[in-house]
């Protein structure tokens, strides 16, 4: 399903660069693990000047967090004033201040913007939470366990980790449950509700469902109560209740509050925002971060379904069972509806348009300025956030593709992506070594995202530094990976940077200045061309 080895060396994009000596070397300046280092003119100059000597060509600074609070002086968001509990600097202006001391050195500044993520649980006062109609409309279900004649159970679908207190269930995510506080008790349940083991555990569980079955966990009395129904030979029954919720009423991964991409009004002001920045500030770009849906459950808004009837030409009879249903038992499929691959064509689409017009602002507004977009690299699964980051021209058989869903590719439409080679081992042999598959390697990532893009633009690869904390050695075999299959490495963040001390790290594999690709328009223009 994912590339194959040796994918990279065929790219006419990575020849091309090879010749010109040109990568990208792309510092990302996260908003709010940052935000205190980054709070004053000095602060940021220090930072700056070690990206100067690491060599780094391109910092990427996060100007719109999740909340949706800017920082920087907007007419149109609102701006950031409080921060853990703290007044962040009301007349400071970040993204000014990032512009003015990296170009004293010479290095391009983009600024990243959250494009649907418009609030935050953890942080008040961002767009989503004042307009609740923004909000994507998450099609969840409510779960509850019925054990022999005693009353049903409200049961939480709880994924990891694992949720105190509570009777959690899990189905084929049981194998990541994590860590179990003291005195946990576990039920493994078959399809036909039947208890096949159960047992007191403590410490990381690596619990597998059985087919068709599941897990429940509880701890205290929920824990009291799962081994009485086992003593008392009970079977477990899971039923479930539809319900259709805003994102903001729900627990969303980061704590993320998603506007639907096909709200006018949400469209709008992102699009706004964009163009505020490119007018009132010398960006030399613009990176669109969470430009998708939250998951595959969004967005289920009567909004989203009166498009989506227009897409397909017809009304929809059963809404949602045609797109798909939801299972009793938690997994990460979907019972799949006649209109699913419809659904997912129809989603990517969205997401190609609202591409197509920002690229629109940033060009006429900026027409210098670039056009960046972070992806995740598992292109395989990233259909469920909505999502074909390929090139048009990319087409591939697997069971889920739509027919011409290749036209919903946006790499055509960006000056390069920074897509996420997010995993611990840097090469395919390591993970295989450590029991992986090797689709979960950086250069495995890599390697995807170049046969994807199918050299439509730039891509860089990109790391996130925690997963090497204390493993300097692995860090630079992975910048290295990224620069030997894709045009550059991008860091994420400058956070891990600072806490590692790892300035000297990059600037080992960095010891010479360079261009970065997307700095040559002309060569963007020539690969385009052929």
């Amino acid at each position: 399903m994912f590339a194959a080895s040796g994918v990279a060396a065929d790219s006419r994009v990575n020849q091309l660069c090879r010749q010109r000596g040109l990568q990208g070397r792309v510092m990302w300046f996260d908003a709010e693990a940052n935000l205190w280092a980054l709070s004053s003119r000095d602060r940021v100059a220090d930072i700056v000047q070690q990206c100067k000597a690491a060599n780094i060509n391109t910092i990427v600074v996060d100007v719109k967090p999740l909340s949706g609070l800017v920082l920087y002086d907007s007419k149109i968001a609102p701006k950031l004033t409080r921060f853990e509990g703290r007044p962040y600097p009301r007349d400071y202006d970040l993204l000014r201040t990032v512009i003015e001391e990296a170009h004293k050195v010479g290095i391009p500044v983009h600024a990243a913007i959250n494009v649907f993520s418009e609030g935050s649980q953890d942080t008040p006062g961002g767009p989503a939470l004042e307009h609740k109609d923004w909000q994507c409309v998450q099609y969840d279900i409510e779960r509850s366990v019925k054990a022999g004649d005693e009353p049903k159970r409200a049961v939480k679908s709880a994924g990891y980790p694992y949720s105190s207190g509570d009777v959690c269930v899990y189905g084929d995510d049981a194998k990541s449950i994590g860590e179990l506080p003291p005195n946990t008790y576990y039920v493994r349940v078959d399809k036909e509700g039947r208890t096949l083991q159960s047992e007191a555990v403590t410490g990381r569980a690596r619990l597998s469902a059985p087919e068709g079955g599941f897990v429940l966990v509880g701890n205290r009395g929920a824990g009291v109560w799962l081994r009485d129904m086992v003593s008392s030979g009970a079977k477990f029954t899971l039923e479930c209740n539809e319900t259709m919720k805003p994102v903001g009423d729900l627990n969303n991964v980061h704590a993320a509050v998603f506007v639907n991409p096909l709200h006018p009004e949400a469209r709008a002001h992102e699009l706004s925002v964009i163009k505020e920045i490119c007018e009132n500030y010398p960006v030399d770009g613009i990176v669109l971060d969470r430009m998708r849906f939250p998951n595959i459950y969004t967005d289920f808004s009567d909004t989203s379904r009166k498009a989506f009837e227009q897409f397909i030409g017809h009304p929809v009879e059963n809404w949602p069972a045609d797109v798909f249903k939801r299972s009793a038992v938690p997994s990460t499929e979907v019972v799949r509806g006649p209109l699913f691959k419809s659904w997912l064509k129809f989603r990517a689409k969205v997401i190609h348009d609202f591409l197509a017009e920002a690229r629109d602002v940033v060009k006429k507004t900026k027409p210098n300025a670039k056009l960046g977009v972070y992806v995740g690299s598992w292109y395989p699964l990233y259909y469920d956030v909505g999502v074909n980051w390929g090139s048009s021209k990319h087409s591939t058989d697997y069971e889920w593709w739509p027919e011409g869903y290749e036209e919903t590719g946006f790499a055509d439409l960006a000056d390069y992506l920074c897509t996420g080679c997010y995993y611990t081992y840097p090469t395919r042999s390591e993970a295989r070594a450590n029991g992986e598959e090797e689709w979960k390697s950086v250069a495995a990532a890599a390697e995807e995202s170049i046969k994807a893009v199918d050299d439509a633009t730039f891509v860089y690869g990109s790391l996130y530094l925690r997963q090497y904390n204390g493993r300097p050695a692995k860090f630079r075999e992975a910048i290295k990976q990224c620069l030997e299959k894709t045009q550059g490495c991008m860091f994420f963040d400058l956070v891990h940077v600072r806490d590692y001390g790892w300035w000297d790290e990059i600037g080992q594999v960095f010891n010479q200045p360079t261009r970065a690709p997307h700095e040559v328009p002309e060569l963007l223009d020539e690969l385009r061309r052929k």
